[in-house]
């Protein structure tokens, strides 16, 4: 389990350091290939949040249940259309549709990842007091209090 969270943290890693090059060299838009860099670079940040959504997954302490399970299988089939929109775009049809797909990608993948958070283990915070957390420093339990007036510093 635990080298498959790795290898899925690197995907993440290349994906997210693909999508910046990507942008980098589409920027000054000044060709048809860096326009479609730009279009383009949003696919590998998205491979990298399904990375991220993978890993929240992996890790999760509990099970969804029948409605976490809806909003899994209709995250994913959103993100697939949105994919399918994407080729579809390149391939075929207008252009203008590989937003709106990238859109689909992104929207299904928020929904995957809501749910993986909301898997994981509650964090269980207490308010600790200052009366309860006890020195500071394993000096400050030989010192007293308060220290002691003096004429160049008042109490």
């Amino acid at each position: 389990m635990r080298s498959r969270i790795i290898a899925l943290g690197v995907i993440a890693g290349f994906g997210t350091l693909l999508s910046v090059i990507l942008v980098l060299l589409g920027l000054p838009e000044q060709s048809t290939t860096q326009e479609v860099m730009l279009e383009l670079s949003a696919l590998p940040l998205s491979v990298a949040l399904a990375a991220g959504d993978l890993i929240l997954l992996e890790r999760a302490v509990r099970r969804p249940g029948p409605r976490g399970r809806r909003v899994l299988l209709g995250g994913s089939l959103l993100s697939a259309v949105g994919l399918v929109l994407v080729a579809l775009a390149y391939l075929t049809g207008p252009r203008g549709l590989v937003q709106f797909g990238q859109f689909l990608i992104f929207l299904g993948l928020g929904a995957v990842l809501v749910v993986a958070i909301r898997l994981q283990a509650a964090a269980h915070r207490s308010a600790v007091g200052f009366t309860e957390a006890g020195p500071l420093s394993p000096q400050s339990a030989d010192q007293p209090a308060t220290a002691p007036a003096t004429p160049d510093r008042p109490l």
